[in-house]
């Protein structure tokens, strides 16, 4: 009976949140919790979320959630549980007159206490865009030695978009066995072997602050650490940066740095365009498809946040 009513609840939870989506009455959440809105990602969502509309002209018409219960434990003598799931969400939305859609996908933790015969969220954590750097990411800028760079201008391809879009579409909820997952920060690894997966051919070096390569169980920091993929899009990939995101095509890509610090924390991939000509992109550790690429519905925004908008030749 007991595990009956918190699932239960855990499931009116995110169908109350699923309601509060399309209706801009966030409050309702608070009834669910125990704990502060600051405890509780998914209030957190919901309010960016909301907040980012209006620089979108558009409106959501519909939201799909489903969920997958991975890990439950129950502490009966503490009248506490704790549930591990994953949280499926797709919207549909009216942007001046063109229906559109979005989904995101997020590994989420809740935290549930029995208060006055109910059970109510204490905490609610869930995958969210990283603010500062992973553990092994250099502490200052590492520059690429000459011969790597060298041997990176003697390179000639052509640029495949399809296939970089085909690749972004297929992995983008998932992880290629081929590659090692980044724990806690994927999104760049990510993004790489969509460029990689696009024709772009490994820089090579022994070093893993100097190149762009993925071999066996390791990697260049450039592949899989934000700020330094960032700087190595202009001198090992031959991108170029523009100053308008409607110059870019699918298969270019977007560095985010949140604090406007001058450390780049996120990278994504374009793959398609809204009715008005601005990017969608696909990304990692919270998985986005689709996402519209200003990420003003993410709580790692702040009004200091600076985009880089990078578009990678046709031929390199």
């Amino acid at each position: 009976m007991e595990e009956r009513a918190w699932l239960k609840r855990v499931e009116d939870f995110f169908r109350e949140k699923n309601r509060v989506w399309l209706q801009d009455d966030t409050g309702n959440l608070l009834h669910f919790m125990k704990g502060t809105p600051a405890d509780c990602h998914s209030y957190l969502e919901v309010r960016a979320l909301r907040d980012a509309l209006p620089t979108r002209d558009m409106r959501y018409r519909k939201a799909k959630t489903n969920l997958q219960v991975l890990h439950s434990k129950w502490i009966q003598r503490e009248e506490v549980v704790q549930v591990d799931l994953v949280e499926a969400v797709r919207f549909f939305y009216d942007q001046g007159g063109t229906i559109g859609h979005e989904a995101r996908k997020s590994r989420r933790r809740l935290t549930l206490l029995l208060d006055g015969g109910t059970w109510k969220v204490a905490r609610d954590l869930a995958d969210a865009e990283q603010v500062g750097g992973r553990a092994d990411q250099p502490l200052t800028d590492q520059p690429e030695d000459r011969e790597d760079e060298a041997v990176a201008r003697q390179m000639r391809g052509r640029y495949d978009r399809l296939k970089a879009y085909k690749y972004a579409e297929r992995w983008w909820d998932g992880y290629n066995p081929s590659y090692m997952k980044v724990q806690g920060n994927d999104c760049t690894n990510f993004i790489s072997q969509v460029v990689h997966a696009g024709g772009m051919p490994f820089v090579m070096s022994q070093s893993r602050a100097k190149g762009w390569w993925y071999r066996g169980k390791t990697w260049s920091y450039s592949w899989a650490v934000a700020h330094s993929f960032k700087l190595a899009l202009p001198r090992l990939l031959h991108a170029q940066e523009v100053g308008d995101p409607r110059q870019l095509k699918i298969g270019d890509v977007i560095c985010y740095d949140w604090d406007g610090d001058g450390r780049w924390q996120h990278n994504t991939v374009v793959v398609d365009f809204d009715a008005y000509g601005m990017p969608l992109v696909n990304a990692h550790t919270v998985a986005s498809h689709r996402r519209y690429f200003d990420y003003r519905d993410s709580y790692a925004h702040t009004a200091r946040t600076r985009y880089a908008f990078y578009h990678i030749p046709d031929i390199f």
